[in-house]
C-alpha cells in the first residue's frame, strides 16, 4: 500500500492509496489545492472546511457537465449507428428482393427453354 502527503491551502495531508497510485493521487492533490488557491484568492480565507466544500462543488459540477456532454455525444452517435443500421437493413432487404426477382426470372427462362427442348425432341 502506497502513501502520499498532500499539501492543500498550507496543512498537509497524509493518504494511503494502491501501490502504483501514488502519482496519480498526487496530481489530484496538487488540482485541489489549485482550486481551494482560487477559491481562497476570490472569498478569502473562510476557513478549510468552506473552501475545500466549495472547492469540491465547482469540481463536481464540472464534471457534471463534462459526463452530460459525454452522454449527449455518446447519444448522439448511437442515433447515427441506429439510422446506418437502418439503411443498411433496408439495403440488404432490397437486395434480396431483387435477387428473388432475378432467380425468378431466370427459372421461368430456364423452364421454357426446357419446355422447348421438350417440344422440339418430339
Amino acid at each position: 500500500m502506497g502513501k502520499v502527503s498532500l499539501n492543500i491551502n498550507g496543512r498537509a495531508y497524509g493518504l494511503g492509496c494502491e501501490a502504483g497510485e501514488e502519482e496519480r493521487l498526487m496530481r489530484l492533490g496538487q488540482k485541489l489545492d489549485e482550486r481551494v488557491a482560487s477559491m481562497a484568492a476570490q472569498f478569502g480565507q473562510i476557513g478549510d472546511l468552506r473552501l475545500m466544500v466549495m472547492a469540491g462543488i465547482t469540481l463536481l459540477d464540472e464534471m457534471d457537465e463534462v459526463n452530460t456532454s459525454v452522454d449527449a455525444e455518446v447519444n448522439r452517435r448511437i442515433g447515427a449507428l441506429q439510422a446506418e443500421h437502418a439503411a443498411l437493413m433496408q439495403t440488404l432487404s432490397d437486395t434480396e428482393a431483387r435477387a428473388a426477382t432475378e432467380l425468378n426470372a431466370a427459372a421461368e427462362r430456364v423452364e421454357r427453354m426446357s419446355a422447348m427442348l421438350g417440344s422440339a425432341e418430339d
